[in-house]
């Protein structure tokens, strides 16, 4: 069950990203990972002040609930949250790859910042929903929503932390229950470091249960089973490994896939995998061509680059262009009118476009910032596109040693490198360079087409129509 729960998720998940119906909720075991306490190690000196011992307490909201009984009020509590859950640990590798996800939607019942950190790393926007009121607030155009539903570690005066904060949570919190019920009816949901003995489970369970319908999207749930070096004896080892399998089974009751993992270490290369199967569906198409001059390829590249981009959009992939000379605008011509002929106008999610700032006369080109647009696009895109190359220098055409940097940069991120050396250039150069090289060019690791496909695109008798069938075996090979 777990091999073909993880079957499913890689195959499906990814799909659901692309399509803008992916939903991530990142539970405890995120911020377990980032260094941050355990809800029974947060909860210890609470139960000390009260005489209980928080290992022995399964109910730790209702351990919450005893200390400020007992005390007559919260402080002690919010006070342990500040001090533990207040400090800015390193941020684990998995959230980094959540923050680079397409993902629109984000749910949590952490209090930590683990998640804004991430996004305000890359520069993302990311607007942070803690309290009802927030939903009430005008969303950031582009911005990822991140639903805090349980509160933030910034707003203690209001966390769900308490058996009462639970039991009224519809009467204080509840203008977030219909959102997650739709996200959970309309959308796949990932869930992310969800753990038997998060005190939250339960609640977010049975919000699930009451959205569940006859026909569900099929949500997943990253697990891992008890380890017996986590445990003080045997006899508990194996009391919680047998609840845990129970437990495991029961969610399909909820609609949950399970994806068992035998450690968490497993989970950040799982999720740069999801990363990766998402970027497959993204192409950029690098390249440039002079404007100036009389050169007699220049109709049959703009064909060929505007046929590509037509060919991206009907195969429902999305593109990335920095919207260069002359290649770029054909590019996404081509890309637009395939949207258009299909009755989509979903541009704003498919068209990934970085516009490198051109120079003016007399002024030397931000090369840093162009750098870093190209870096983005490579991390973006899971295939490169190689067209052209050439740029007038001195008076004579030479390769475009900006494309060539694009080559070096789509190869250290990974991406599935393809030339169109058939109209010379940095194309030629790069293709030329793949022919015969140790390069990978088949299964799931192959980063180049196969030498009888790069000579293919090579030709320069080759017809336009015969360079696009080409990549479109390509492609279709990879998909």
């Amino acid at each position: 069950m777990a091999g073909n729960g993880r079957t499913r998720f890689l195959r499906e998940f990814p799909s659901s990203l692309h399509e803008g119906a992916g939903v991530v909720f990142v539970g405890a075991g995120v911020s377990m990972a980032a260094g941050y306490p355990s809800w029974s190690k947060l909860l210890t000196e609470i139960g000390e002040e009260i005489g209980v011992n928080s290992r022995d307490i399964q109910d730790l909201a209702a351990l919450a609930q005893w200390h400020i009984r007992e005390t007559g009020n919260a402080t002690g509590v919010r006070n342990v949250i500040k001090r533990e859950i207040g400090l800015d640990r390193p941020l684990p590798e998995t959230v980094k790859t959540l923050a680079r996800l397409p993902i629109r939607h984000i749910w949590t019942t952490n209090y930590d910042r683990l998640v804004e950190r991430a996004f305000a790393e890359i520069s993302r926007p990311l607007d942070p929903v803690a309290g009802v009121k927030d939903l009430a607030l005008k969303v950031t155009p582009g911005a990822t929503r991140l639903y805090k539903m349980h509160g933030s570690v910034d707003r203690l005066d209001d966390i769900v932390i308490s058996t009462d904060d639970y039991e009224l949570f519809r009467t204080k919190r509840g203008a977030f229950l219909p959102l997650l019920q739709a996200h959970l009816s309309s959308m796949s949901m990932l869930f992310v470091g969800l753990s038997l003995t998060d005190p939250n489970v339960r609640h977010v369970l049975s919000l699930i249960r009451e959205s569940f319908t006859d026909a569900p999207p099929e949500h997943f749930a990253i697990l891992k089973p008890p380890k017996a070096e986590d445990f003080t004896n045997d006899d508990e080892f194996k009391a919680r490994l047998a609840q845990h399998k129970l437990w495991a089974k029961d969610l399909s009751r909820y609609g949950l896939v399970a994806v068992e993992v035998d450690d968490y270490g497993e989970v950040p290369e799982l999720m740069r995998e999801i990363e990766r199967r998402v970027a497959t569906k993204r192409v950029w198409v690098s390249g440039s061509w002079p404007l100036e001059g009389n050169n007699p390829h220049t109709p049959r590249v703009y064909s060929v680059a505007e046929e590509i981009g037509r060919l991206i959009g009907v195969t429902h992939r999305d593109l990335v262009t920095g919207t260069g000379l002359l290649i770029g605008p054909a590019v996404v011509s081509g890309f637009m009118d395939a949207l258009r002929e299909d009755g989509g106008w979903d541009i704003d999610r498919r068209l990934i476009a970085r516009p490198f700032p051109q120079g003016v006369p007399g002024q030397a080109a931000d090369r840093a910032q162009w750098t870093a647009l190209r870096s983005e696009m490579a991390r973006l895109a899971g295939v490169t596109v190689f067209l052209g190359g050439l740029k007038t220098d001195k008076g004579s055409l030479v390769a475009a040693d900006g494309v060539m940097e694009e080559f070096a940069l789509a190869q250290a991120s990974g991406s599935f490198v393809l030339p169109i050396g058939a109209f010379g250039g940095a194309a030629e150069q790069i293709a030329k360079q793949l022919l015969g090289s140790g390069a990978p060019s088949d299964g799931s690791k192959a980063s180049r087409p196969k030498d009888e496909e790069i000579t293919a695109l090579l030709s320069q008798s080759a017809t336009e129509k015969q360079l696009i069938a080409t990549v479109r075996a390509i492609l279709d090979r990879l998909a």
